[in-house]
């Protein structure tokens, strides 16, 4: 079997083996047994509660309440402490008699009338009657329909940090017209343009631009042929002071020819 350690590593072997063998033994003969009784758990019932049996209570009788009779009693009894105040008699009037100058007789004075010469008749001139010739217009240009248009800011994007005059020019058939002179003036301010010189207002077309805020300032507007002689009467514009009218259209039409 050998000796020293061999010796002892052969006898841990031997018990290894022997208690192999013993547990092989133990299941076998646990396997060839009769199957143990399967217990079953015991299951517990809960307790019957038993519901307690509501007994009806008698039904009160109502007793109705007491009946009251009132009986009006009349205390109140009218008393008139006022006594009627005698009302004196009214005194009858007092007629004066006023005596009534009897008229007297006022002297008449006549006037004998004089003889009028008598005038003598004016000859009324015969034929038609001569009239007035209109007066001319001194200018060949005036203010199209008459007035100024004050609306709201639709040249730019500047909105009403933005104030201006613009418009159009035509002549006598409604053609637009270019090269003509706008002369816009006014406190501390001056400016001249060409009619055509803006299309957003249209042909012959025309803007000044007169301050980057709305104002009630006024100026005034004239029409200049090209050569600078004044075509047009003075036209006043006066703003607002108003975002939704800050932009004034001024248009020209031509009148007549010469």
């Amino acid at each position: 079997m050998g000796d020293g350690k061999g010796t002892i590593y052969n006898m841990i072997s031997l018990v290894f083996l022997f208690l192999t063998l013993m547990a092989i033994i133990f299941v076998i003969m646990r396997l060839a047994g009769p199957p143990a009784e399967r217990q079953e758990a015991a299951v517990i019932l809960p307790t019957q509660v038993i519901l307690p049996t509501l007994t009806p209570s008698p039904i009160p009788t109502t007793a109705l309440p007491p009946t009251f009779t009132f009986t009006p009693t009349d205390t109140l009894t009218p008393t008139n402490t006022l006594s009627p105040t005698p009302v004196p008699p009214t005194a009858a009037p007092t007629q004066t008699i006023t005596d009534t100058p009897a008229p007297t007789d006022t002297p008449t004075i006549t006037f004998t009338p004089s003889i009028s010469p008598t005038p003598l008749p004016t000859e009324t001139p015969t034929g038609p009657t001569p009239t007035l010739a209109p007066t001319q217009n001194p200018y060949l240009f005036e203010l199209r329909q008459g007035q100024v248009v004050l609306t709201q800011n639709f040249a730019n994007t500047a909105g009403c940090a933005w104030q201006g005059l613009g418009g159009q020019v035509f002549n006598t058939e409604g053609t637009p017209l270019n090269g003509l002179k706008i002369h816009v003036f006014g406190t501390n301010f001056d400016r001249t343009v060409d009619s055509g010189s803006n299309s957003l207002y249209g042909p012959g077309g025309w803007e000044v631009p007169v301050d980057n805020k709305i104002s009630s300032q006024t100026y005034y507007v004239e029409l200049l042929s090209p050569g600078g002689t004044v075509v047009s009467a003075r036209i006043q514009v006066t703003f607002p002071s108003d975002c939704a009218r800050n932009v004034a259209l001024v248009n020209f039409i031509q009148t007549r020819a010469t």
